[in-house]
């Protein structure tokens, strides 16, 4: 149940065993005060608790107690994002799932570790129910999640990888809203056919649209690319048919040497306003000398990391 309300029973009635939400029945989570701090959730449908709430941050790990941290949560002290603050309850480092409120609604989900480390960590917006930014590592199964938004600028990340076989799966976006500029794209595996993204526990519909519709992507002036460069070809024929490169001016680009077409780089109507190209060092010198042969008024950077 995520993008939906989360609530303590506070700001919520009960009529006839059902909670409401003013008049209306109420779908969502729901938070019950308990002493010490503590908290029980339960996920409500049509003003009907159906089950207890397990957090997306929780998934697969264990947690005894759930406490509303609001007045202590080391969130609030981690001004650096370092995430190397310890969540202490009673004094002791705290294994679990918090939640942190403002006026009772719910803005924070977090999970630690025995050594009170945060890692798996939602923060919602209590206006809209939407995520803001949510990191879900769910190292049982190989499979991690990440979206935060800063400004107009959204980042998107998605990483799967199953033990002992090659079929790593990996996406991830970077695009400036309302344009949808796009100025970081990463990509492996099958994940734009199998759209296996979308498994999210968090969704994020407006991500979903814009990787759906990759073929018609627009690239900003400053792109970094990471393409698996079993299918860089092809996505670039693509891309060179919709003019998704015309507005590039810098160029970081990893998987050149899946590229066999370097006539694009003659072409001026594609890449008239590319001034440098900045490749990984593992790229081959065969590539690289290609490269500058195609595109000799360009300059082109080998990175060293």
């Amino acid at each position: 149940m995520s993008n939906m309300q989360r609530l303590k029973s506070a700001l919520l009635n009960k009529s006839n065993g059902k909670w409401y939400q003013r008049d209306k029945l109420y779908t969502g989570i729901i938070f019950f005060d308990k002493p010490d701090h503590q908290l029980e959730a339960y996920e409500v449908k049509n003003g009907e608790i159906i089950r207890p709430y397990v957090s997306p941050c929780q998934r697969g790990l264990s947690s005894p107690i759930q406490i509303d941290s609001s007045e202590f949560c080391n969130e609030i002290d981690d001004i650096y994002g370092s995430r190397g603050i310890p969540q202490l309850y009673k004094n002791k480092l705290y294994q679990g799932m918090s939640y942190t409120f403002v006026e009772g609604r719910c803005n924070l989900e977090l999970y630690t570790h025995e050594d009170g480390i945060s890692e798996n960590r939602i923060d919602w917006n209590t206006l809209s129910y939407e995520p803001k930014e949510f990191l879900l590592n769910y190292c049982d199964n190989g499979v991690m999640h990440s979206y935060d938004v800063h400004s107009t600028e959204i980042n998107f990340n998605y990483y799967s990888s199953v033990c002992g076989e090659n079929n790593d799966e990996k996406v991830g976006i970077r695009y400036t809203e309302p344009l949808n500029r796009i100025s970081y794209f990463e990509v492996a595996g099958n994940t734009l056919i199998t759209k296996s993204y979308m498994e999210s526990p968090i969704s994020v519909p407006d991500v979903y649209r814009i990787l759906s519709n990759y073929k018609r992507f627009i690239f900003g002036k400053s792109i970094r690319l990471d393409i698996d460069k079993s299918f860089i070809q092809d996505l670039f024929n693509i891309w060179v048919k919709n003019n998704s490169f015309e507005h590039i001016e810098s160029m970081s680009l990893n998987g050149l040497d899946g590229l066999e077409d370097f006539d694009y780089f003659f072409n001026k109507q594609v890449f008239g306003k590319l001034k440098e190209v900045r490749l990984d060092k593992i790229t081959s010198a065969k590539q690289i000398n290609r490269l500058k042969y195609h595109m000799p008024d360009t300059n082109i950077v080998i990175l060293n990391y």
